[in-house]
């Protein structure tokens, strides 16, 4: 049950990434819960390969907020996170 709520949570994580990266809603609440979230998470499960990654996206989140974007850390980023969010569906 917790693994799905990572899984929900990161698809949330996937759509602000995307939302925000293209410009069409910069809300600064959102990105820096989910910047929360990733770190937390990040942290929690630190030593795995997959959850270090979450600290890399989260760092992207904290760009955001400086007007940097990047494609290639985007897709990334993006990929990361619906994958993450697949495998924790298929458990």
């Amino acid at each position: 049950m917790i693994i799905w709520i990572f899984g929900i949570l990161d698809l949330l994580a996937l759509f602000t990434l995307v939302i925000t990266h293209y410009g069409w809603i910069i809300s600064p609440i959102l990105i820096l819960l989910m910047f929360l979230y990733l770190v937390a998470k990040g942290l929690i499960f630190f030593g795995e390969l997959l959850s270090m990654m979450d600290l890399l996206v989260a760092f992207y989140f904290v760009l955001f907020v400086f007007g940097v974007r990047f494609d290639l850390l985007f897709y990334f980023g993006a990929i990361l996170l619906l994958y993450k969010s697949i495998m924790s569906f298929s458990h």
